[in-house]
């Protein structure tokens, strides 16, 4: 069309009609103005269609990383569950008339077992979006509110599930318990660790056990590891329902 457009401008300005030349100088410059804009629209397209393609594959990566976060959340909660359990084994070992020290000291260990395991939340695709300024890239603004929320909340979460293991913890290794008379020389790991060569192990027997002090202050101890890991287990289950709301609504996304 721009070389029919430029002959009969070049006929036009040999024969000297030259309104003729400028209408078709001009209907030119129109058809070479209109290419332009005909082939930015289409890289326009292109580059959208490019972005959602983007977008979409961002939105499965975010899934992906959700649902590793489900798996982790699911094995924490069945490891606080143990915990649990062993809490209050230790309370009705300490209820019982002649508690085994042995199993006293096994049910304490089962109570903080993987205590300080803490949750942290898969972020790679998350991380990569804000690394790379492709966040702006996410269309629906109100899910993106959502991630971005969703991150910080988790975050809260497991800060409050971080000060109940280390409160477990440091009463665990408290100074200034008696661990003799409690009776860590019957913890497996440290009665392995024994050198008989060295140590008199029988020196170490407590013949009456335990102590009436000694039983309020494990009873106490157990009754804390009891209220940390609880504590632990209605974050864990609101943890949870956060998880599943963002999974629910990115599935939706990654079809």
């Amino acid at each position: 069309m721009a070389t029919f457009f430029r002959r009969i401008r070049e006929i036009a300005f040999k024969e000297g009609r030259i309104g003729n030349y400028l209408i078709y100088a001009a209907g030119e410059i129109v058809l070479v103005v209109i290419g332009i804009l005909i082939a930015l629209q289409i890289n326009n397209w292109n580059e959208e269609r490019k972005s959602r393609q983007l977008e979409h594959v961002y939105y499965c990566k975010l899934l992906e990383d959700v649902r590793q976060d489900q798996v982790l959340l699911n094995n924490l909660m069945t490891e606080n569950q143990e915990r649990i359990k062993s809490s209050n084994e230790m309370i009705s070992l300490l209820q019982q008339k002649s508690p085994v020290r042995k199993e006293v000291m096994k049910s304490m260990r089962g109570a903080t077992a993987k205590t300080t395991f803490t949750f942290k939340p898969s972020k790679s695709a998350f991380e990569d979006l804000k690394s790379s300024g492709n966040l702006n890239i996410l269309t629906d603004l109100s899910l993106k509110d959502k991630l971005i929320n969703y991150y910080s909340v988790l975050e809260g979460y497991v800060d409050v599930v971080d000060v109940n293991s280390d409160a477990a913890v440091a009463m665990y290794y408290l100074p200034g318990k008696n661990f003799e008379e409690i009776g860590w020389q019957d913890i497996d790991y440290v009665r392995k660790e024994m050198d008989s060569s060295l140590v008199d192990i029988r020196a170490l027997e407590t013949r009456s056990y335990p102590s009436t002090e000694t039983r309020k202050q494990l009873l106490s101890e157990a009754l804390l590891y009891l209220g940390t890991n609880a504590r632990k287990k209605e974050l864990y289950q609101t943890m949870a329902l956060q998880i599943v709301s963002m999974e629910n609504a990115l599935r939706g996304k990654c079809k």
